[in-house]
């Protein structure tokens, strides 16, 4: 059985499956702490102020509910155009993301 081959647009040209990339040539997926930890410190700081709102316990708990949270802040902003806006762009994420955190919580506890 030959191997499958793609036609590109250009139906001059025959491009085999083994030969299509979906990241960059030569890049993997590349995990940078310098990224991810200032994120998830980000994450739990929300999850612990949307605990005091809401109620809650854990560091773990914090950190998982807070990046939710940033998750659903962010999805908010995208799908309304609603924004928080104290005219320092920190604040403004760190306020969404509590909201979101209030949110992620809140319907927890509602299906749960």
């Amino acid at each position: 059985m030959p191997p499958r081959t793609r036609k590109p647009r250009d139906t001059e040209r025959v491009v085999p499956d083994d030969k299509v990339e979906i990241l960059p040539p030569g890049r993997g997926l590349v995990l940078d702490w310098r990224v991810i930890a200032p994120t998830v410190a980000f994450g739990t700081v929300a999850g612990f102020v949307a605990s005091f709102v809401v109620g809650g316990g854990g560091l773990l708990r914090h950190a998982i509910v807070g990046l939710l949270g940033m998750l659903v802040g962010q999805g908010l902003v995208r799908l309304t155009g609603w924004r928080v806006s104290t005219g320092k762009r920190l604040l403004d994420e760190g306020a969404m993301a509590v909201i979101g955190a209030i949110l992620v919580v809140l319907l927890a506890r509602f299906i749960a």
